[in-house]
């Protein structure tokens, strides 16, 4: 894993404008608690194409309650329930081939609309469940307890100092929250950015009260000690229409395809590929998979790994097309043209989220039945 520190703008500027928008909207009332954790957990949930964005050596996962406020699609009416709302997010810090961005593990809404428009837009973690605000005097508090697609709670209430913080004087500051893009994976691991701009925040010190990590935890990140917490009393915000990255490199040298070998339709798949790909490809079960990362993506039912770089879904179908003569090539050429790589993923994704139930249909054995090269015959 390489690790990488980015160059944040030291004054908190955005370096762009974004003349048109594909969503404006308000957020007040935005609070910060920043957790410093170790780069190997982050980058346990990213995919390839992101790295963990480091500070001094080391992660970071914030914890951020805030007020969405007016809430607009240029040109379109507001929208009943999500004009105004509250949210609670959990967020890490990257780098991936636009620039230094953010990561959503999750982001917690009260209501249904938002949630769902925002999975199927942004490609967002968005999870439903109770969201709340109370506010006493210089106290804030944010209230989390999730109901779908798990449940967890989270907590975080903090006092604020009035202590207003100089992005000049403080870089850790800056380097939290002068965030100008966000990236998010599709179901069908298509990775997009999106860029969002606002005017720089208008920071201040806060104090913890109190927290309750938990959602933080339901995302794999386990942070301890005290936070540095931050205020902002709001920004104006515009969101660019996401798009998919640059396209990832894909695995050379001796490649290894990584399978579920669990699932009858993927095994008959890999027996069909071992007569068409040449000897620089094999095949082994995902289950041996030791690398935390890569094992997490075998959701994706395939993995192809080379000479350092590994590719899943449609981009580890094109590999291993590639070593399987002229029109292996020329399909896998046109499976990373970025119109029907984007098609193409979803229609992977759908095959395999649903890949059991296609085995069963058609009848197809796993893996452990079939004598294929690369493959061991028993479990």
């Amino acid at each position: 894993m390489s690790q990488t520190e980015s160059t944040i703008d030291e004054a908190g500027h955005c370096p762009f404008t974004i003349d048109r928008a594909v969503m404006t909207q308000q957020w007040r009332d935005v609070t910060f608690a920043h957790w410093p954790i170790d780069a190997a957990a982050v980058q346990a949930l990213l995919p390839p194409e992101l790295e963990p964005d480091l500070y001094d050596g080391r992660a970071w996962v914030s914890l951020v309650g805030f007020e969405m406020d007016e809430l607009r699609i240029p040109g379109v009416p507001p929208i009943p329930t999500t004009h105004r709302f509250v949210e609670f997010n959990v967020r890490t810090y990257v780098v991936g081939p636009d620039g230094p961005g953010v990561w959503f593990c999750s982001l917690d809404v009260p209501n249904w609309l938002p949630a769902l428009v925002a999975r199927a837009g942004f490609a967002l973690p968005y999870d439903k469940g109770s969201v709340a605000v109370t506010r006493q005097g210089d106290q804030l508090g944010w209230f989390v307890q999730r109901t779908w697609p798990d449940r967890c709670e989270g907590e975080l209430v903090v006092r604020r100092t009035g202590e207003r913080i100089d992005a000049g004087t403080d870089p850790l500051a800056t380097f939290l929250t002068a965030r100008w893009r966000l990236y998010a994976t599709t179901r069908g691991g298509v990775v997009l950015s999106a860029a969002v701009h606002h005017e720089p925040w208008p920071l201040e010190r806060g104090e913890l009260v109190s927290v309750n990590t938990g959602v933080a935890v339901s995302a794999d990140l386990r942070v301890e000690g005290e936070p540095i917490v931050h205020y902002a009393s709001g920004v104006g915000v515009r969101v660019a229409l996401p798009r998919p990255i640059r396209m990832l490199r894909l695995p050379t040298g001796p490649l290894v395809v990584h399978f579920d070998d669990d699932c009858g339709f993927c095994s008959a798949c890999v027996r069909v590929l071992t007569k068409f790909t040449d000897a620089t490809v094999s095949y082994e079960p995902a289950r041996k998979l030791n690398d935390p990362r890569l094992a997490r993506l075998s959701e994706v039912a395939i993995i192809v790994t080379g000479d350092g770089a590994a590719a899943s879904g449609v981009d580890g179908v094109a590999a291993v097309l590639r070593r399987s003569g002229i029109i292996g090539r020329m399909v896998a050429a046109v499976l990373r043209t970025p119109g029907v790589h984007v098609l193409a993923s979803v229609v992977y994704a759908r095959i395999a989220a649903n890949r059991q139930w296609i085995s069963r249909r058609l009848g197809l054995k796993a893996a452990c039945d079939l004598p294929i090269r690369g493959v061991g015959s028993s479990k």
